[in-house]
């Protein structure tokens, strides 16, 4: 008798339910409390409002992934991020909560390392492998898991949309997915179909609003590549270890390669960080990279993973063509933490009791954003009238009467705003990014 013919949309299914079998055990629930002390408006007839302070617990949830036997979590720093913040996670098949602490965090790329408190000595934890996602390809599937909503070991399934090739050494490029992600799934694991880690949910982009209030088209998920989260997490489990930088962006070269449905053959030069390490020994724009320290690079990815293992302080040989013409520059890895610092403060203004400054170049990585946008706070008086409603490291993004909303792209719209709209007695709002990343709406009387 012939064999009977193959299921093959069987065999699938069966194999997805046993990688999510495999990868539930080292998928873990975070939920944080947070308190801080706010001023909110008392509204009363025929009086103006008055604030009054008082504190408020906050409650937040997320998602984390194990990724030792020891305990060792990761999960995004927005997540966990803030002095007074109360950490407490629930594991797979467990009903109670167990205490974490934060080891380190890497602001940049948005990781941080958590340590969950074991019950008895010894204990050892169910964790997830890490995967090489350079190896990922547009349209592989993927499946997306975590505590969306605070629901609890929500698995979703999807493709990479998108492997974002356009990359720098100062902000990671993410996967984009059409995973279902929400609120509460940032932490968690992005996983191929052999359970391996490529990527940790980060966040979701919504599609923009309309002028007539309608949202059309749907949102879609952003994942940090296993890569760029295996290096940090190396980095932080061995401290000392700084994260290199030369403040170079790079593509594939052809970059419409995976159009025409051939392979990369090096990387290209996008733009250099003016200041930068790169720039320093004049690399440029368009310059196509062959090889580093002699070893070929045949891809952005490649450029970036041969990147990730030079040490702060060596010197790196970069092999390049420029105008047909073969070149070499010789480049001293720089250290990415220190990049903000070295940079001179944009001039302080005050107004309404707020020191505030534009951004600093690449400092608006640290609130999530795609390019530099909004007004930072460095400082709150005693006397602002806004005091306990933001605080310092607090981006402003819009301010609102009401009536007309003005996008604060950098510090002069907002100090015009804010001066024409002095002694308002009518409520005023202001947009804001936490430095954990959660956005706001606050209001205030301009009086």
């Amino acid at each position: 008798m012939p064999a009977p013919p193959r299921n093959v949309l069987a065999e699938l299914n069966d194999a997805m339910a046993s990688v999510v079998e495999r990868t539930l055990p080292g998928v873990v629930r975070i939920s944080v409390e947070r308190t801080r002390t706010v001023k909110q408006p008392m509204l009363l007839p025929n009086m103006e409002p008055r604030m009054q302070a008082r504190p408020i617990r906050e409650e937040s949830v997320g998602s984390g992934t194990l990724v030792s036997a020891a305990g060792d979590m990761i999960t995004n720093w927005h997540v966990v991020a803030g002095e007074s913040a109360k950490i407490q996670v629930m594991l797979h098949n467990e009903d109670s909560w167990r205490p974490a602490s934060v080891i380190d965090h890497d602001e940049a790329l948005d990781i941080a390392l958590l340590r969950i408190e074991s019950k008895i000595p010894g204990e050892a934890f169910s964790f997830l492998s890490f995967g090489d996602s350079d190896l990922s390809q547009q349209a592989h599937m993927v499946l997306a898991v975590g505590s969306p909503l605070n629901l609890a070991e929500t698995v979703t399934l999807g493709i990479i949309s998108n492997r974002a090739r356009r990359v720098s050494d100062i902000q990671t490029s993410f996967f984009q997915t059409d995973c279902i992600i929400n609120p509460g799934n940032s932490g968690g694991p992005l996983v191929n179909l052999s359970g391996e880690i490529i990527g940790i949910n980060t966040r979701m982009v919504e599609p923009p609003e309309q002028p007539s209030g309608q949202i059309f088209g749907q949102s879609y998920g952003l994942a940090i590549p296993s890569n760029e989260v295996q290096d940090a997490y190396d980095r932080m489990v061995h401290k000392g270890r700084d994260r290199g930088y030369l403040g170079v962006s790079v593509d594939d070269w052809p970059a419409s390669s995976y159009q025409r449905n051939r392979q990369p053959e090096s990387a290209v030069v996008l733009g250099v960080e003016r200041g930068s390490p790169a720039a320093a020994v004049g690399l440029r724009k368009d310059d196509v990279i062959k090889s580093l320290d002699g070893l070929p690079v045949r891809s952005a990815a490649e450029f970036f993973r041969r990147l990730r293992k030079k040490q702060v302080g060596e010197q790196l040989v970069i092999g390049m063509v420029r105008d047909r013409q073969e070149q070499s520059l010789t480049v001293q890895v720089a250290n990415l933490n220190t990049i903000f610092a070295a940079q001179p403060l944009p001039e302080s203004h005050v107004v309404a009791g707020l020191k505030v400054r534009d951004l600093r170049k690449g400092e608006h990585v640290r609130y999530r954003l795609s390019k530099p946008f909004g007004v930072l706070i460095e400082e709150v008086t005693a006397e602002s009238p806004l005091r306990g409603l933001v605080t310092a490291n607090d981006l402003i993004l819009s301010l609102d009467d009401g009536l007309r909303q003005t996008r604060t792209d950098n510090v002069k719209p907002f100090l015009a705003r804010m001066k024409e709209l002095e002694g308002t007695a009518g409520p005023l709002y202001l947009h804001v990014v936490r430095a954990s990343g959660q956005q706001e709406r606050v209001m205030f009387s301009g009086r």
